[in-house]
């Protein structure tokens, strides 16, 4: 025995609010990468660029190691966030000269 739903007398959905990039920061928006195999590395990079990040207007051609570097900065970087607000420590007031633990690259 089958049973037959009439999807036309359905209560009507409430419209969406209008998309807001800007309530995620002031870049969020300006973000994107595009997909460039192929392209010479700079400097002593032995492995081929594989694309560009597009960060507000600024463009940063990657290898697959930078991105894998950039991933674990970025992940250090929301772990610091998390762990700063658990403690209590959301800004450098306490006079720290380079504030409450720091995500740095190596050089």
């Amino acid at each position: 025995m089958s049973h037959k739903v009439n999807y036309n007398n359905r209560p009507e959905r409430p419209d969406k609010p209008k998309y807001n990039p800007g309530k995620f920061g002031k870049v969020w928006g300006g973000m994107h990468f595009k997909n460039q195999h192929g392209l010479n590395p700079v400097g002593d990079a032995n492995q081929p660029v594989i694309g560009t990040l597009h960060i507000d207007g600024k463009k940063v051609d990657l290898t697959f190691s930078e991105c894998n570097r950039l991933i674990e900065i970025l992940d250090d970087a929301k772990t610091i966030s998390r762990t700063g607000t658990r403690l209590g420590q959301t800004s450098n007031s306490a006079g720290s000269p380079i504030g409450f633990m720091e995500a740095m690259a190596e050089s």
